[in-house]
């Protein structure tokens, strides 16, 4: 039945500081509504997605972490662009009524994208279908792989062949790996180079057209995975990725890369899946306190991070998100009681107790987890660690979109060391204040098995901490540096990802994730307050997106039954509204009023 209208009342538009122009892709309103600035009714499925941009091309397209972009697709295949803040109230993947009216510029359009325009109303006609799992022999999820030059462009020397080997390679086994089974995906549909007459500047008509070319029909479970030519790699409204937001695994969704990075490509799917980024939280003072920035991008070892040559474990937070994240991997201490001293063990395991789970009073969610140089995060005792990333004890928090995993740094810096310390590992025997002082967590010891933590409330402990507002992306690419030695400087060209080994960034963009990046430094502003100025850095292949920080409510876990994957819905609480059910059940019936 359909849902009972829910009207959103005009409200002003609030400009995100520093959007670069490759977090606000634009859509081409229809002909009609496109005459002066006179109001137009447009009908049609709300959809979402993220644009990436890349780092180490474009540093100047990184300067800030905007949204992910909004626009209303209509049945026939049009689409409207509209602001991201105006549509906050409105659930992905619903059907909507929304009167727009003139063009707002922004950076978007400066870099090649079509105008969005002002929503004077809006009203939800039909919510989103809940998407249902469909399953062929073997698969989960089915992935279409098409090759394209948009307009403008021109044919690289990338090959189907290495596209489909990413997908069917490492991009598969990491997903099954990480969901034990729940998520199996394939390529069941390829097709070579396509010319096409849309361009990235409508990436709705891009999207359409190749859909239309290969016989590609949106359902649950199925996926567009287009790879779009990285020649010239300025070509306007062209992102380095770019993610549609999706409300579950099961949901289906579209994506388009301009690198073969693995990383990338699992980091695009795992936002149709419903995820959002890894970011780090940063402050200056202890762990929570002092001057404080959140930074895009910034969990190094985490696939919704920043991509680049590795792929991590997938952290406790996303895990849980999923609903992979069994209740016997799970262990839950609230930060009011006796002290609890817990085992845990290396997350890129498949037993034991994985994460410990704490809540503090305001329902804020924290995650430990043990980062072991085992199984999948084993390169973190190789000279694959360029990074220098701590192995060790690594503490989350769960956050909402865009950032729906929170890093916090276990050993803080001063803000004017920020970029150059990836160093996020908690010391052993020191005791670590959390949840606003709430509790202290100590990690005890550390072996190759385990590490032993434990978790001690602290009467009159300070109030919660609210998350600080998301910076904007800068530094093309944050060093580490390994304990006791002094920051480094930036990586040179030698040292990022050879061509044909590591996938440097062919495109616009390095980052990932609809179009992502990392966080840069801000400037302290005083305890307790974000600075936000930049934000941390891609590596190549990493994302800048963002919307305003709220808590968000823990999506609830489920153990997959062994033999028969499960692909858990994420409770439509846990992502808000960017939660996207995308096209997982065909095009909505829509209508256009003049």
């Amino acid at each position: 039945m359909p849902a009972s209208p829910t009207t959103v009342r005009r409200r002003p538009l609030r400009v995100l500081a520093g959007l670069a122009a490759a977090l606000a892709v634009s859509v081409a309103l229809p002909p009609a509504a496109a005459q002066a600035d006179r109001p137009d009714t447009v009908v049609g499925e709300l959809v979402q997605a993220w644009p990436e941009a890349g780092l180490a091309e474009h540093p100047a397209a990184a300067e800030a972490a905007g949204a992910p972009l909004s626009w209303v697709e209509t049945a026939d295949g049009e689409a409207v662009r509209v602001p991201t803040d105006a549509v906050t109230d409105l659930p992905v993947g619903s059907t909507v009524e929304v009167t727009v009216g003139g063009q707002l510029p922004d950076t978007a359009g400066e870099d090649g994208y079509e105008a969005a325009h002002d929503v004077l109303a809006a009203e939800v006609l039909r919510a989103a279908p809940d998407p249902a799992p469909v399953r062929t022999p073997a698969l989960t999820n089915q992935v279409t792989v098409a090759m394209v030059v948009p307009a403008g462009g021109q044919r690289d020397g990338t090959t189907l062949a290495q596209v489909v080997a990413a997908v069917d390679g490492p991009v598969a086994q990491f997903w099954a790996d990480q969901t034990d089974g729940a998520v199996e995906l394939g390529v069941t549909d390829q097709h070579d180079w396509i010319e096409t007459a849309a361009g990235c500047s409508d990436p709705t008509a891009l999207w359409d057209e190749v859909a239309a070319r290969t016989g590609f029909v949106p359902g649950p479970g199925r996926h567009l995975v287009v790879y779009v030519s990285s020649l010239p790699r300025d070509l306007p409204g062209c992102s380095y990725a770019l993610g549609q937001v999706g409300a579950a695994p099961a949901a289906g969704g579209r994506v388009y890369v301009r690198d073969v990075l693995p990383s990338v490509i699992a980091h695009e799917l795992g936002h149709n899946f419903g995820l959002g980024h890894s970011s780090g939280a940063q402050c200056d003072g202890a762990v929570e306190t002092g001057a404080c920035r959140t930074a895009p991008y910034r969990d190094y070892y985490d696939v919704m991070g920043a991509s680049w040559s590795r792929v991590g474990s997938l952290n406790a937070p996303q895990a849980a998100l999923l609903g992979v994240l069994p209740a016997s991997a799970q262990f839950a201490v609230p930060v009011a009681g006796p002290a609890t001293t817990v085992t845990l063990a290396p997350l890129s395991g498949r037993t034991g107790t994985r994460a410990v789970r704490l809540s503090d009073a305001a329902g804020g969610t924290y995650w430990l987890e043990y980062r072991a140089a085992a199984g999948r995060d084993a390169w973190l005792g190789t000279s694959d660690n360029r990074f220098r990333l701590d192995p060790g004890v690594l503490v989350h928090r769960t956050g909402a979109m865009p950032d729906t995993a929170l890093l916090l740094d276990g050993t803080p810096s001063a803000a004017a060391g920020w970029d150059a310390d990836l160093q996020a590992a908690l010391p052993v025997g020191v005791p670590v204040p959390v949840a606003g002082g709430a509790a202290t967590v100590t990690v005890d010891a550390v072996s190759a098995a385990g590490a032993t933590v434990t978790v001690t409330p602290v009467a009159g402990g300070a109030a919660p901490v609210t998350p600080p507002e998301p910076a904007a992306p800068a530094p093309q690419v944050l060093p580490g540096a390994a304990a006791g030695t002094p920051p480094r400087s930036a990586p040179t060209a030698e040292e990022l990802p050879a061509v044909g080994s590591e996938p440097a960034v062919t495109g616009p963009g390095a980052a990932a994730v609809g179009s992502e990046a990392a966080a840069a430094p801000a400037a302290a502003t005083g305890s307790g307050t974000a600075a936000p100025t930049s934000t941390a850095p891609a590596v190549t292949g990493q994302e800048p997106d963002g919307v305003p920080v709220t808590t968000a409510a823990q999506a609830p876990t489920s153990t997959p039954t062994p033999g028969r994957p499960t692909l858990p819905v994420l409770a439509a609480t846990g992502l808000g509204v960017t939660a996207l059910a995308g096209c997982a059940a065909g095009r909505v019936r829509a209508r256009r009023r003049g």
